[in-house]
């Protein structure tokens, strides 16, 4: 009987190191990176993360010139063409331009769009901070999939959510967590809202995490070295996707445990990290990028937003005001007699007849007719490069009231020209200066809407003497 008991106590034993054994393994191999401790299921055989950054309200490609890339319809296409089974679909910050209220609508388009593409978060950047409290609290309201763990209220309440949790098609979930860089000049925050340091936001949620989510992926609106940093500190995230960032990154880079990628540029390519386990309980990384050029269709869906954006910006019809070089914004539209104004091409015409019959072959002169081939000539985006004087009080209003100044015509270069016609035509001696203000042609041909322009070769084709 003694021996009968002895060999059950055996076995008892044996089955409770065998347990210990088995929970020490599975220890083992549940912790090596990522959240340890609370995973439950094994990852798929392979899942992506498609992620972009640095929109900056670029809707769609202006059309000013051939092949530009970028838009959120042909956005949505690639992704309907190349989305695997399991993917997590993210936004690293940065979607507006700004705070303006053509850009706030703007910025609610693109959101439409997201909604439509299926993102499951979009973390907020620097941009996204100028709208400050209750411009966040309004985008928050149409758009759930906004998340931040250290932009905060008043009251250090969180503006938003902190994160996301996806679950994949076999259970295995992942967590999207999103922070903004804290080394932000205030004068770029809006108003109600305050930064936390992102290090001690990120502590403070990593234990909630882990009793929820198998796999961590930050959204990080900082540089590289902070990315860097923070994937030191915290070995728990798997990925770090980013912005704030002078270019995209070719391969992914590994630091501690983490793999870091980043995008950036108006959102002309859309990343891809596809993840693969191996054995041992590392993982395979592979990264590439897909540009959006005039080769990728766009998506009908997104086409008729943007066309419904397009009709609010003529309903609307916004007149932004800028600080100008001559200090002149400030003042009425109905400023007195005496004061400079724009004028027209058709002002000079009188005593500069070869220079302007010379404009009207030009490209310039027929500026504001490619915007409306585009359907953009309600963009102020746009308008600021295809009108004269756009945003100062007495500069390009709309086609009703100031037609005689769309185009790039005299003033674009030449400034305020209508004392110098007044004075002309009065007998008096004129100012004759060619130049009344700097003119740096770059402004508008920039390597996005004119990428191969040259000063010299271009100057060729309009340049123009007195007469």
């Amino acid at each position: 009987m003694g021996i009968f008991k002895g060999g059950k106590t055996k076995l008892v034993v044996a089955g409770l190191c065998a347990l210990l054994l088995l929970g020490v393994l599975l220890w083992w191999r549940e912790g090596v990176g990522g959240l340890s401790g609370e995973r439950r299921r094994d990852p798929p055989a392979q899942f992506s993360i498609f992620y972009t950054c640095d929109t900056r309200g670029h809707i769609e490609p202006c059309g000013c010139t051939s092949g530009m890339a970028g838009g959120i319809s042909r956005r949505r296409t690639h992704l309907l063409q190349d989305g695997p089974e399991d993917y997590l679909l993210v936004d690293a910050g940065d979607v507006t331009a700004g705070p303006r209220a053509w850009e706030v609508l703007e910025l609610e388009y693109i959101l439409k769009g997201y909604a439509l593409m299926g993102y499951h978060a979009v973390n907020i950047g620097y941009r996204e901070l100028s709208l400050g409290l209750e411009g966040l609290n309004r985008i928050k309201e149409r758009y759930p999939r906004l998340i931040s763990a250290n932009v905060v209220g008043p009251e250090d309440q969180l503006v938003c959510d902190p994160y996301v949790v996806v679950e994949l098609s076999n259970g295995y979930r992942c967590a999207i967590l999103g922070i903004v860089d804290d080394q932000i000049d205030v004068s770029g925050i809006g108003a109600g809202i305050r930064i936390l340091e992102p290090r001690e936001a990120i502590a403070a949620l990593l234990p909630e995490l882990k009793t929820k989510a198998d796999y961590l992926v930050l959204l990080a609106f900082t540089d590289e070295i902070g990315m860097r940093a923070l994937a030191q500190q915290f070995f728990e995230i798997d990925v770090i996707v980013g912005g704030r960032v002078q270019q995209a990154s070719a391969d992914p880079l590994r630091e501690n445990r983490s793999v870091i990628v980043f995008s950036t540029d108006q959102g002309k390519a859309v990343g891809r990290l596809d993840i693969t386990p191996q054995k041992q309980d590392t993982w395979e990384y592979r990264n590439r990028f897909a540009t959006l050029d005039d080769s990728v269709t766009k998506d009908l869906q997104i086409t008729a937003l943007i066309e419904e954006y397009k009709g609010q910006l003529k309903e609307r019809e916004f007149h932004p005001l800028r600080d100008d070089r001559e200090g002149l914004s400030s003042i009425a539209a109905t400023r007195s007699k005496n004061a400079d104004r724009y004028v027209g091409a058709e002002s000079c015409r009188e005593c500069h007849t070869k220079t302007y019959e010379g404009w009207l072959e030009s490209k310039h002169a027929h500026a504001f007719a490619t915007l409306v081939e585009q359907g953009h000539q309600y963009n102020p985006r746009c308008l600021k490069c295809h009108t004269v004087g756009y945003m100062a009080s007495d500069g390009y209003l709309n086609q009703r009231l100031t037609a005689h100044l769309s185009n790039v015509s005299c003033g674009s270069c030449h400034g305020r020209r209508d004392l110098h016609v007044k004075q002309f035509r009065s007998g008096e001696v004129p100012d004759t200066r060619p130049l009344t203000k700097l003119v740096r042609c770059e402004t508008c041909h920039d390597k996005d809407n004119s990428p191969d322009f040259d000063r010299e070769h271009f100057w060729e084709e309009i340049a123009h003497g007195m007469f």
